[in-house]
C-alpha cells in the first residue's frame, strides 16, 4: 500500500492536538517504572503540598477570558500568515528574537496574564511564547515578553516559556482525551512556590517563584506521581473523567513546570479552549463538563480535583534519576 507522505504537524492539526507531543524517547512519554526510586525527602514535600491546602479545581468554559492560564496549541500551514517575533523583556537571551514564524490569523494567546501562545510549524519546531502582546491580524510583528522554541517530535524540553522552560503542548490535558478516556503522557504540574532549586527535565538554573520558607517545597522539574494500582483507581467513588486524570498520574506522573506566585497549593494545565474557540469550535472541555452533569458558575465549569482522593497518602515524589535514567 502506498503511504501518504502527511507532515505529522498537520496530521496532529486535524483535531488540533490530536497526537502526542513529543518523541516516544521524550521523559514525558516515558511511562514510570514500577516501585521507582524516590526522594528522601518525597514525604516532607508531599506533606509542604498538602499544607497549602486543597488541589486546585480544574476549570473549562473560560477561554478567551482573563481567567484563562491555560496553554493555546496552535497548528499553522505554510498559507498562514509570517510574523517577525519581538521580545520585550530579556531580549539578549531570548532565543526567537528576530524569528519569523507562521501563526493562523485568527488564532488566539491564552486570555490570561501569562498570555501563553505556542504554534507548532510545518517544519516541525515548536515556537512558545509567554505574555504575547501584540499580534496583528494578517502577519507583521509578533510583540511578545519573551520565548523559546523545541523540537515537537524531540524532547520538548529548552524553550523559555515557562519555568522550567518545558514546551507549551508539555503535559497539558485536552478535552479530546477527557473525551476517549485516555492521557497517553506525563502531565504539567504548577505548584504555589519552589525550593529555588531545578531537577530535571528543567533547564539547570531555573526556578520559578522561590517561597519563603523553602524547608521540603517542591524543586522546579520535580516528578510527582500518584502510587495507586489500576485497580484501586477503578474502585475509588469518584466520577469517570477524574479516573482519567488519576490513571495517568499513576502510569506517568506529573512534571512540576511552573508556579503560581502564592495562590493555591498545586494544579494541572490543560489546553486552552482558546485553541478551538479562536476558530468558532467548541472547546471540548466544555463537552466535557456538560457530560459530567456540572453546571456553570459565573461563566465556568469546575472539575473537583480534590475530593475523594487521599492525595497525602498516595502522592510520592520521584527521584530525578528515574526521568534522566541514571538509575
Amino acid at each position: 500500500m502506498r503511504k501518504l507522505a502527511v507532515p505529522i504537524v498537520l496530521l496532529c492539526a486535524m483535531s488540533v492536538i490530536g497526537c502526542r507531543p513529543y518523541g516516544p524517547d521524550s521523559t514525558f512519554n516515558r511511562p514510570v517504572p514500577g516501585s521507582p526510586k524516590l526522594l528522601s525527602n518525597s514525604g516532607a514535600i508531599v506533606d509542604r503540598l498538602d499544607g497549602w491546602g486543597p488541589v486546585q479545581q480544574l476549570r473549562a468554559g473560560h477561554a478567551d477570558t482573563s481567567g484563562d492560564y491555560f496553554h493555546p496549541v496552535y497548528f499553522p500551514s505554510a498559507k498562514d500568515p509570517v510574523y517577525t517575533v519581538r521580545c520585550e523583556r530579556w531580549t539578549s537571551s531570548c532565543e526567537v528574537e528576530g524569528h519569523r514564524v507562521r501563526i493562523p490569523s485568527k488564532a488566539r494567546p491564552a486570555g490570561g496574564a501569562d498570555g501563553h501562545l505556542a504554534a507548532v510549524q510545518p517544519d516541525g519546531w515548536e515556537y512558545d511564547f509567554w505574555q504575547v502582546r501584540s499580534k496583528p491580524a494578517n502577519g507583521g510583528t509578533l510583540v511578545v515578553s519573551h520565548g523559546g522554541r523545541t523540537r515537537y517530535r524531540g524532547d520538548g524540553l529548552g524553550s523559555d516559556a515557562t519555568a522550567a522552560e518545558f514546551g507549551l503542548a508539555a503535559g497539558v490535558i485536552s478535552g479530546e482525551e477527557m473525551k476517549l478516556g485516555r492521557i497517553d503522557h506525563a502531565l504539567f504540574m504548577h505548584v504555589r512556590c519552589t525550593s529555588g532549586t531545578s531537577v530535571y527535565p528543567a533547564t539547570p538554573g531555573t526556578t520559578g517563584s522561590i517561597c519563603s520558607d523553602r524547608g521540603n517545597a517542591p524543586p522546579l522539574g520535580a516528578h510527582v506521581w500518584l502510587d495507586m494500582s489500576e485497580a484501586q483507581i477503578a474502585a475509588l467513588r469518584v466520577p469517570t473523567w477524574k479516573k482519567t486524570i488519576l490513571r495517568a498520574l499513576h502510569r506517568y506522573g506529573a512534571y512540576v513546570g511552573d508556579t503560581t506566585g502564592g495562590s493555591v497549593s498545586w494544579g494541572l494545565q490543560g489546553l486552552s479552549g482558546s485553541s478551538y474557540t479562536s476558530f468558532g469550535r467548541t472547546d471540548p472541555w466544555v463537552d466535557v463538563a456538560r457530560s459530567a452533569g456540572l453546571e456553570r458558575w459565573r461563566g465556568s465549569f469546575y472539575f473537583d480535583m480534590d475530593s475523594g482522593v487521599d492525595w497525602r497518602r498516595h502522592l510520592k515524589v520521584v527521584h530525578p534519576c528515574v526521568a534522566n535514567r541514571t538509575c
